[in-house]
């Protein structure tokens, strides 16, 4: 669970409205020691969930995303 909410706070902190996979995993290889498969997994997951959006190669945060992260409860990130 914690990798699902650094994927979605990696991409809302990010500058760029969306990212690839590539970049996720880059992103977070210093707090996690997941692969480019792991990423994909867990950005299925959070589709499935409409948290996230595929477009193409690269995911964005859907409106729901943004509004799990908003309530999300405030400590969730501090082990990340």
């Amino acid at each position: 669970m914690n990798l699902a909410l650094a994927i979605l706070k990696t991409l809302e902190e990010n500058k760029s409205p969306h990212l690839s996979e590539f970049d996720i995993e880059s992103a977070l290889k210093d707090a996690f020691d997941v692969s480019n498969r792991g990423v994909w997994y867990q950005l299925n997951l959070l589709a499935d969930a409409n948290l996230v959006r595929s477009m193409g190669s690269d995911w964005r945060l859907t409106w729901d995303g943004h509004e799990f992260l908003k309530s999300a409860v405030p400590n969730a990130f501090e082990d990340t």
